[in-house]
């Protein structure tokens, strides 16, 4: 009898994890009411209108008291997204206990990537879109369009600090261009140079890339301040659970978010046609 020769089969301790979109736009929110969100509520925000400044002399010497408005908004805490998976004892086992907390992740990961489209389509969809000198087709052009927006911002009043732009991939390749003006600053050692998803500091904004943006075959770019866009998040629940038909744990999860714009003439963005 011929003895075949057996083959072992090896379980790495080492996990291949999905490649995920690093997540932006929630940490570029107002969060101040972070505390405040449960599943379900309203989040009560007022607002102050402005002052009426009156010219005293022109008026006699006499003034008038203006009755004060309530200018307030909701936010919503009206978005739930959960996550429930398996593992197996087996596959536990053979991959060590590495493999809840990297399937974890995963999930920590895929909520985050669900909020930050969430964001950026209302900022989209909520905020003023500029028409542009010309479009975006290379760096010189991709430049001037951050320059309007940069005009537009001062044009509302907005300050310069807080200021933040957030472009995807298509846009970002124009900025990439080797003969751009970022890329020459960053070749002379500027410290707004490239880092990751961050371009630095462009025009007064403090500049990103992302692919969370709702266009990712054409250029698009969104510029805010930071205090226009509120977002409150948290982790209503996670049970950690026995399979009840099958050796396993379980791990499920909820997720409660709102978004809100408080300041839709803070926001502005260029989508190419």
């Amino acid at each position: 009898m011929a003895i075949t020769k057996a083959i072992p089969e090896i379980w790495s301790a080492k996990i291949l994890t999905a490649f995920q979109e690093q997540t932006i736009f929630a940490g570029l929110a107002n969060r101040e009411y972070e505390g405040e969100a449960k599943g379900g509520n309203t989040v009560h925000i007022t607002g102050i209108a402005p002052i009426v400044i009156k010219d005293y002399k022109a008026a006699g010497r006499i003034t008038t008291a203006d009755a004060v408005t309530d200018t307030g908004v909701d936010l919503l805490i009206d978005q739930e997204k959960s996550f429930d998976f398996y593992v197996d004892d087996i596959d536990a086992a053979q991959s060590k206990p590495k493999l809840m907390n990297a399937y974890t992740k995963s999930a920590a990961d895929g909520l985050a990537a669900d909020t930050d489209k969430f964001l950026s389509t209302m900022l989209i969809a909520d905020g003023t879109a500029i028409t542009a000198g010309a479009p975006a087709t290379d760096g010189a052009t991709a430049w001037n369009i951050i320059r309007d927006l940069k005009k537009a911002m001062m044009k509302a009043s907005v300050p310069a600090d807080q200021r933040v732009f957030v472009a995807n991939a298509e846009f970002a390749a124009l900025l990439d261009e080797n003969d751009s003006k970022l890329m020459k600053a960053n070749e002379s050692a500027s410290t707004a140079g490239l880092r990751n998803a961050s371009y630095g500091k462009l025009l007064t904004f403090d500049s990103y890339s992302s692919e969370n943006l709702p266009e990712t075959t054409k250029p698009q770019i969104v510029a805010w301040h930071r205090s226009a866009l509120v977002y409150a998040s948290q982790i209503e629940k996670t049970e950690p659970l026995r399979a009840q038909n099958k050796f396993a744990d379980r791990l499920r999860g909820l997720h409660v978010y709102g978004g809100k714009i408080l300041r839709p003439n803070a926001v502005f963005s260029w989508t190419a046609a």
